[in-house]
């Protein structure tokens, strides 16, 4: 039954909404055809030196950011997780479990994803940690990176059962927007440093907020609506023990951060995993994680995006509580994927190939460039 429901699917998506959503991207791909065009010579860098665009775009991303934070951040907080947290979740398992080939190992699949769906059914870090658990058992690599893993899992899981598992999540919900920073450091090695300048700058910008030097006008933190999207509500999940000064700095510091994480997750890892080095076209973008994912959960995932945002229409707050209980698995899912990467002690790609200057003549047929191992 299943199985035919989702060929029924697949079928529809390929003869309707794939090319229906085609055309709506077609604008787009010219509009970036005559940006390029406009630029001229200095679009050439931006498409064939991909740390280069990279780092571009990590630098717009952390500063855009850091904009909205000093300017909206309690609308930030409870927008952008419903216009960008599907998405982005599509990406962590995308480019995390299902382009690895993770789900293609029965027991790691079985073992790992259980707990993770657990966690989003009001078992949190309880399920979660065993998550991590067996991904740092069943990953191949040294025993002794499995030891050094598993020792503060234990630990917290003792803290956990001794003081109750809410401080901890709260932590966790801090830390994983850095999770992410740091995933998109290790995915790959590069040849030159320019990703240490949106690093630099990103860690600047948070030492600045936690210190207090950055803050938003008086007008930034008004807010008219549910007392738990205010800046008192967002404070006493946030930084529910810490003093009003305290509570501000670790909201704008969330706020950041998260904007930061989705940047990552939307734009910077498709370009880290992406073997070429030019860019693909918004059109091909979208048929390759067609590739990736199946239509049936791409509609899945349309349909979740549609039903958040009507709920968002009616109770903003609601949804979005919604939103994170969905959620709760990624925070998990990413420190899994970051326990396999410790115990096998190399990063998921390579050093991408040598860009090959283009030859006037071609006597004999240009050497084959090794492929990324992506």
């Amino acid at each position: 039954m299943f199985a035919a429901a989702g060929t029924r699917l697949t079928s529809l998506a390929e003869s309707i909404v794939f090319p229906l959503a085609q055309v709506l991207l077609l604008p787009l791909d010219r509009l970036r055809g005559r940006l390029l065009q406009t630029l001229g010579p200095l679009s050439r860098p931006l498409m064939m030196r991909p740390e280069l665009r990279v780092a571009l775009i990590a630098a717009t991303g952390v500063l855009g950011a850091l904009l909205g934070t000093l300017l909206l951040p309690l609308w930030m907080l409870a927008i952008s997780p419903l216009v960008l947290g599907v998405p982005h979740l599509l990406a962590d398992v995308r480019y995390l479990a299902v382009r690895p080939g993770l789900h293609r190992r029965p027991w790691l699949a079985l073992l790992v994803a259980g707990p993770l769906l657990l966690s989003c059914f009001g078992f949190g870090m309880q399920a979660g940690l065993w998550a991590i658990v067996f991904a740092l058992l069943l990953a191949p690599g040294k025993s002794w990176r499995k030891a050094v893993g598993l020792l503060p899992l234990g630990a917290l899981y003792y803290l956990g059962q001794r003081d109750g598992f809410y401080p901890y999540e709260v932590g966790l919900a801090h830390l994983h927007n850095f999770v992410g920073v740091l995933l998109w450091w290790l995915w790959r090695p590069r040849r030159q440093a320019l990703h240490l300048l949106p690093l630099g700058l990103f860690v600047g910008i948070c030492a600045l907020l936690l210190g207090g030097a950055l803050s938003p006008p008086s007008w930034g933190l008004w807010w008219r609506g549910h007392e738990g999207l205010s800046l008192a509500g967002h404070s006493a999940v946030l930084a529910w023990t810490l003093s009003a000064d305290w509570g501000l700095r670790l909201v704008l510091l969330y706020c950041f951060a998260q904007g930061v994480h989705y940047a990552v997750w939307l734009r910077l890892v498709p370009e880290e995993d992406r073997p070429r080095a030019t860019p693909r076209t918004f059109r091909a973008s979208l048929a390759a994680l067609a590739g990736d994912l199946s239509w049936p959960l791409l509609l899945l995932a349309l349909l979740v995006f549609v039903g958040l945002a009507v709920w968002a229409i009616f109770d903003l707050y609601a949804a979005r509580v919604g939103y994170f209980r969905l959620a709760t698995f990624h925070g998990y899912l990413e420190l899994s994927v970051l326990s396999l990467w410790w115990v096998a002690g190399h990063r998921p790609c390579g050093l991408r190939p040598t860009p090959q200057p283009r030859r006037a003549v071609l006597s004999s047929p240009p050497p084959q460039a090794p492929k990324a191992p992506c």
